[in-house]
């Protein structure tokens, strides 16, 4: 693991430059361990693809203190074999206006649009990470055939709740914003509600699940109609 200054109140702890669930999984067991330690000084641990980046109050504790600090534990026994997330399954109307990607998408991957939602909605998706925007997860790893490039011309506008796939990655846009990934459907669900004590929906080391719903379920959708499904799904 190296270490680097982040301005002078935080430090990035970086690991192997790959993107891995291995990598990912050992980031966030060695957070784990610094947050069991209750660090004088260390306010806040936020974890990307393959690095750790550690926010701190250089008047309690220096870098060189923090970097040392940090350094004695990475002997620690880190590898911590029942870290595991929970699944938030997500309903999702696939195509015409909600996914106008999606036949671009099949026609790119050689597939039908029928058999790219039958893909998307097949498996879970590891969450490695939350970032970029309020509460958006990176979330991986996509089939071999969906993994496409990003769009050779960004949106100036991509809604909230839109389900994307870019690289070997899917998200779910949390708000309003430009993006340049592949729109292959959308959901009523919220994952970002920055009212609530614990605004973001998924954590890094939770999974993504997508199911398909109707355009009709979609427009009938309200905070009634949410908690079902949270009983039914995410209980």
């Amino acid at each position: 693991m190296k270490y680097a200054p982040v301005g002078d109140a935080a430090l990035t702890v970086q690991f192997e430059n790959v993107i891995s669930l291995e990598v990912n999984r050992a980031v966030q067991s060695f957070a784990a361990v610094i947050e069991r330690q209750h660090l004088t000084g260390v306010s806040q641990l936020i974890i990307a693809f393959n690095s750790l980046a550690v926010c701190y109050d250089p008047l309690k504790i220096s870098y060189s203190e923090l970097v040392h600090t940090l350094q004695s534990l990475e002997s620690s026994e880190f590898a911590i074999p029942s870290l595991q997330g929970r699944t938030l399954h997500v309903p999702v109307v696939f195509g015409d206006e909600f996914g106008p990607d999606l036949n671009d998408v099949a026609r790119q991957s050689g597939l039908s649009p029928e058999d790219v939602v039958q893909r998307m909605t097949s498996r879970s998706y590891y969450v490695y990470m939350v970032g970029f925007i309020d509460g958006l997860p990176y979330c991986g790893d996509l089939d071999e055939p969906l993994r496409l490039p990003r769009r050779p011309n960004p949106r100036i506008k991509v809604s909230k709740g839109s389900v994307a796939i870019s690289g070997g990655q899917t998200t779910v846009y949390t708000v309003d914003t430009p993006g340049g990934w592949h729109l292959l459907g959308w959901t009523p669900m919220k994952l970002f509600d920055a009212a609530l004590s614990q605004p973001c929906a998924l954590a890094a080391g939770d999974e993504v699940r997508y199911i398909s719903i109707t355009e009709e379920e979609s427009k009938h959708w309200d905070e009634h109609r949410q908690r079902e499904w949270d009983r039914q799904w995410n209980g």
